[in-house]
C-alpha cells in the first residue's frame, strides 16, 4: 500500500461508480445531441429558408457549439478523473496535496482542487 494520502478503497469504488454514470450519462447526451445537430443540418439544407430564418439558425449554431464543447469537455474532466483514480491520485487537491472533502467530490466528482470556507 502506499505511503501517500488517499480514500480508502471502499470510498474510491464509490467515487469510480459515480464517475462512470456520468460519464455514460454524457456520452450518451453528447450522442443524442450531434444525431439532433445532423438531422437539424439536412433538414435545413432541404429547406426553403429567408435570411431572418439564416440569421436565427446562425445564433442557435453557435449555442450549439458551445453546448457540444461543453459537453466534450465535461466528459475529458471525467476520462481524467477516472485515469486519477487509476493513478492512485485521486481526491488529493493539486495545489495543497491534501484530501479534497467528500462533499465537494460528491458534488464534482472531477474537482481536482478543494475549495476552502472562507473565514470571516
Amino acid at each position: 500500500m502506499s505511503d501517500k494520502i488517499q480514500y480508502s478503497a471502499k470510498k474510491i469504488t464509490n467515487f469510480k461508480k459515480i464517475i462512470k454514470q456520468e460519464l455514460k450519462a454524457t456520452e450518451e447526451e453528447l450522442s443524442k445531441f450531434e444525431a439532433n445537430l445532423k438531422e437539424q443540418k439536412q433538414r435545413l439544407a432541404n429547406a426553403n429558408v429567408d435570411f431572418n430564418q439564416t440569421s436565427k439558425h446562425s445564433q442557435q449554431q453557435a449555442k450549439n457549439k458551445q453546448l457540444k464543447n461543453r459537453l466534450k469537455e465535461k466528459s475529458r474532466e471525467l476520462k481524467s478523473a477516472l485515469q486519477r483514480i487509476e493513478n492512485k491520485v485521486y481526491g488529493v487537491c493539486e495545489k495543497t496535496g491534501q484530501l479534497i472533502r467528500e462533499e465537494r467530490l460528491l458534488a464534482k466528482p472531477t474537482a481536482r482542487f478543494d475549495i476552502l470556507p472562507k473565514e470571516d
